[in-house]
């Protein structure tokens, strides 16, 4: 009987795994890599890792990060950035959801999401890696989560 609880535990992991959403909205702006500086604008519920690791991107790039506290003016810099990410648990802390707008002069330029599943691989990646490939993303530098190839070879079987 232990057998039959086994092959069941196993099929229902399965199907849970098939329920799994991995969502990815990638609307570059390649312009802001051209910016001397970009602001920050905090968001108070998401840790401070998140704006540590946009901070030390932007550092990477050549520019300047400026922060700026909750609910500041998107209009408040050429290039500002607003940010929110969701850790959530499953085995070990992940970072579950995270969204970054860009704007230029105020007016939204481009945006990049990720929402990774509960039973996806992909929520075992550090942190700061996500969000470096994030940034990436946004910049147009690399898609890294690039799922219309993904579709395209399960299309063909």
């Amino acid at each position: 009987m232990s057998i039959y609880k086994f092959i069941l535990i196993f099929v229902f992991l399965g199907f849970a795994g098939g329920c799994t959403s991995f969502e990815v909205v990638n609307e570059p702006v390649p312009d802001i890599l051209q910016a001397e500086k970009v602001c920050l604008v905090e968001h108070d519920d998401t840790r401070e890792y998140f704006k540590t690791a946009l901070k030390e991107w932007l550092r990477e790039q050549g520019i300047k990060p400026d922060v700026y506290p909750q609910g500041a003016s998107t209009d408040i810099c050429e290039w500002t950035l607003e940010y929110k990410g969701r850790w959530s648990w499953l085995v070990g802390l992940y970072l579950a959801d995270a969204n970054i707008i860009a704007y230029h002069d105020g007016y939204e330029a481009g945006r990049v999401r990720l929402d990774v599943g509960k039973w996806d691989g992909h929520k075992w990646e550090d942190g700061r890696q996500r969000i470096f490939k994030l940034m990436d993303m946004l910049s147009g530098k690399v898609d890294h989560y690039d799922l219309s190839q993904k579709n395209k070879s399960e299309d063909f079987f």
